[in-house]
């Protein structure tokens, strides 16, 4: 259905921008607001609310707006574990709803991006400050989609259903753009899709799938995890990759069973599966959620489906920070359960990482193993297309941080394109301010350099060139290229074994 623009100022300029604004969309009229330099509109529902017997359902469509939808708000986050600054009040399984910010929905399409944000695929929101890259010329959109085992669930009484409602989800909130972004001014044959850690791992996954095809035309996979092993269903295609210990990959419907074992000992029917109450399955949930393979939501593990030239053909940014390896805490994965994952490699292991001290080199060996070599492997994979890619590896550390931290911490670069700009120290707003515009001319026009940038060259395996983003940014060929070297093995021998 075509949308037909309206915009209607419904009060009197106090400022560059209206305080409210309107605009007709397939859904509706919604109505936004203007602040922080931009206009913001917030809490869109995209699908209609999961709940109910929709609890494990693929997205359903939403519901034409009676009348005009209020968005000044941002939605209720999808369930999680509820903390200091995500209270329980502010939570609900009605939560798949997306904001969209834009300087200007009357100008000529400019380019849209979509945040996928992080969480291990258990927490996080679409509340970010979108606006910063409004005020550059984007038109900007977040989302939110189900979490834990409310988004991604293999058991055996939903059989039937696919595994991996949140990517589902996802792919549901980008056809929504193409239906409606151009009535925010947006571009829709110009979409970037980028996140951070799941909200990487998030890209990696709609890189490789079908169902996603013709819905981006970009991507930036900061920290994405594609080659990490993945459980599988019983309807996971064979024959199955290794886990990550080179044993039979983890079985999804068995891991599905123990889940709700630890809510409720009841006989696990399908009536039952939708009494149980979603706060308690979200908390049962134990480290990360992981994305599952089932051959139709998940078709395969998105490194393989990389290596074998199975991706969307579109540029691609990706890579990672230099001490990844603080995200291991909150894994579920212990120091013991990664020296056990190595092996009889443990001792060259070590030699590699001979700089770091004490257990901390499995840390930071976790961190390269799950994020920097999937990097590695995509960019290289990208030769499998015509669309180019681009590498980038961030070793900053701020005065404050200096020697107190081994590197740069995992979903810091999170902070930098979207807050680091407000930092107290120049250093720390200068790399913010550079990143956000290398994304910015990505998004733009699919290659990320720019006047005032260091040259960023695309990705070549043979010249095996990063962009090293510091103090200063500087091409540099081999980043860590010796322990990359070693990972990446064993993952070929993972997935070829």
């Amino acid at each position: 259905m075509k949308t037909n623009v309206c915009i209607t100022l419904l009060l009197l300029l106090l400022s560059p921008l209206a305080l409210a604004i309107s605009v007709t969309t397939a859904q509706g009229e919604i109505v936004g607001s203007g602040q922080n330099g931009a206009y913001s509109f917030k809490g869109i529902p995209y699908a209609a609310p999961p709940v109910g017997q929709l609890r494990w359902l693929p997205p359903q469509a939403v519901a034409a707006n009676k009348s005009p939808l209020q968005a000044s708000q941002f939605g209720p986050m999808c369930l999680q574990v509820a903390r200091a600054d995500r209270p329980a009040s502010g939570m609900s399984e009605d939560c798949l709803t997306l904001n969209v910010w834009t300087t200007d929905v009357g100008a000529s399409p400019r380019p849209v991006m979509v945040w996928i944000h992080g969480g291990g695929f258990r927490g996080g929101s679409g509340n970010v400050p979108g606006e910063v890259f409004a005020q550059k010329g984007a038109v900007v959109v977040s989302i939110n989609y189900r979490l834990g085992p409310l988004g991604f669930l293999a058991h055996p009484s939903l059989a039937e259903l696919p595994s991996n409602m949140a990517v589902l989800d996802m792919i549901q909130s980008l056809k929504w753009v193409q239906t409606n972004i151009h009535a925010f001014g947006g571009d829709p044959g110009n979409v970037t899709i980028f996140g951070v850690s799941a909200g990487g791992m998030a890209v990696d996954l709609l890189m490789t799938n079908d169902l996603a095809d013709g819905l981006f035309h970009r991507a930036i996979a900061q920290s994405g995890y594609a080659t990490w092993a993945l459980p599988r269903s019983d309807k996971a295609p064979t024959p199955a990759p290794r886990n990550t210990y080179m044993e039979e990959a983890e079985d999804a419907e068995s891991m599905a069973r123990e889940l709700v074992a630890r809510v409720s000992n009841k006989p696990q029917t399908r009536e039952m599966l939708y009494q149980l109450d979603g706060r308690q399955l979200v908390e049962a949930l134990r480290g990360f959620q992981v994305p599952i393979v089932d051959g139709r939501s998940v078709q395969e593990e998105p490194g393989i489906r990389f290596v074998r030239g199975r991706q969307n053909p579109v540029p691609l940014i990706t890579g990672g920070n230099s001490y990844e390896g603080s995200g291991m805490v909150w894994s579920g994965i212990s120091n013991e359960d990664y020296r056990r994952a190595l092996g009889s490699d443990v001792e060259e292991a070590r030699k590699l990482y001979a700089d770091d001290k004490r257990d901390i080199w499995l840390q930071r060996m976790w961190g390269d193993n799950r994020y920097l070599v999937s990097a590695r492997v995509l960019g290289d994979s990208m030769r499998h297309t015509t669309a180019p890619a681009w590498l980038y590896y961030i070793d900053f550390l701020s005065e404050a941080n200096k020697g107190l931290e081994p590197g740069t911490t995992h979903g810091t670069d999170g902070y930098l394109i979207f807050t680091g700009h407000l930092a107290p120290d120049e250093a720390t707003r200068s790399v913010s301010n550079r990143l956000q515009q290398y994304w910015f001319n990505f998004a733009s026009g699919g290659n990320p350099n720019g006047a005032g940038l260091v040259n960023w060259p695309r990705y070549k395996r043979s010249t095996d060139k990063w962009l090293v983003i510091s103090d200063s940014d500087r091409a540099e060929a081999g980043v860590i290229q010796k322990k990359l070297d070693f990972i990446e093995s064993r993952y070929r021998n993972r997935i070829n074994n």
